[in-house]
């Protein structure tokens, strides 16, 4: 084959638009010497000409090196590294593009002229109960998300704000930009931010608490039925706020930072919770079903901070040290009697 019908064909294959005749001729050609080279001079022709598009993101990366990788596997008896896995990431922004179906990057930049500006994808990201998990979005900004939550999100943000949804907890640590404002959704509140670390609670049903570790924090709650907000808090380190959505009654209290950066770590601080609130955190977190058979110690308040990264039955028998309260372990039952 001549090298401009080769590349045709290599552009074809990585696009998965190949005729079984033509993946024959991908199996002998990916035999002979000089394919590595021809393969990266095909990439290194589409990056020049598509690096100054946005890049892309790490699900669009991990979906498309599976979908290569198994290609590869399927047409060489011997799989070999056709596309070196050191210039994987270097071409992800062009991939990405091939993912989405389209065979060439003219026919790609035609249509993105045609429809105007571009659509940007929303992603989301959602913890079962037991199961935590660290996203980091297009800003480099850092969210720690909480067991049983998730947060919506776009791919890259564009505009003037940066905005997200949540459901749940999560602990942020957001990229400073005094051009765009990092806003995080939960319902009727709003909260505001340049460049500054937080927690956010936010189930549903549940008061909405916003605490800050470091930086400057605006808070703000939607005007029912106005279309307006207007401000409940501006918050420095160690201050918080929990918003009653239901009285629309608003409380001030103090948290020092060290307890909101070690939920990050999994350290689990309860300072005059009642029993039975807590006992929820741990249903979240260990994913068990905890039912406490006498209502009255539920009304406990407790001052303790338990280790999340241990085994459940650690903390349950600090409980019991504590509470004088016996326990009963039935497959993900947990009874406190």
């Amino acid at each position: 084959m001549a090298q401009e019908t080769d590349k045709i064909l290599i552009r074809k294959f990585i696009a998965g638009n190949c005729t079984s005749q033509e993946q024959e001729r991908m199996k002998i050609f990916m035999e002979q010497p000089g394919s590595q080279e021809l393969f990266n001079q095909v990439m290194d022709e589409d990056w020049r000409a598509f690096k100054k598009e946005a890049p892309a993101t790490d699900e669009y990366i991990l979906s498309f090196q599976k979908r290569l990788n198994k290609r590869l596997d399927e047409n060489c008896a011997k799989p070999s590294p056709v596309i070196s896995r050191i210039n994987f990431y270097k071409y992800a922004a062009v991939w990405t593009v091939l993912i989405l179906g389209v065979a060439t990057y003219g026919v790609w930049h035609t249509k993105k002229v045609a429809v105007g500006p571009e659509t940007i994808s929303m992603l989301s990201s959602h913890n079962p109960n037991g199961q935590r998990s660290t996203i980091t979005l297009s800003d480099s900004s850092v969210v720690t998300l909480g067991a049983g939550s998730s947060i919506s999100y776009p791919e890259r943000f564009t505009g003037n704000t940066r905005e997200i949804s949540l459901q749940g907890e999560a602990f942020f640590e957001i990229t400073k930009n005094p051009e765009k404002p990092f806003i995080v959704q939960t319902g009727d509140v709003q909260t505001k931010v340049l460049g500054t670390s937080f927690k956010i609670e936010a189930f549903k049903g549940q008061e909405i608490a916003v605490a800050v570790a470091t930086g400057k924090v605006q808070v703000n709650r939607k005007i029912a039925g106005s279309g307006k907000s207007e401000s409940l808090a501006v918050l420095l380190p160690g201050d918080a706020i929990g918003f009653n959505p239901v009285t629309g009654l608003a409380t001030n209290s103090n948290i020092p930072a060290i307890e909101l950066t070690g939920w990050k770590k999994g350290k689990l601080t309860f300072t005059g919770t009642s029993l039975s609130e807590m006992l929820k955190v741990l249903e979240r977190w260990y994913n068990v079903k905890i039912e406490l058979r006498n209502k009255q110690i539920g009304r406990y308040r407790m001052n303790i901070q338990l280790d999340g990264t241990r085994p459940l039955t650690q903390s349950l028998e600090i409980l019991k040290a504590t509470t004088k309260a016996g326990y009963i372990i039935k497959d993900k039952t947990v009874i406190i009697q």
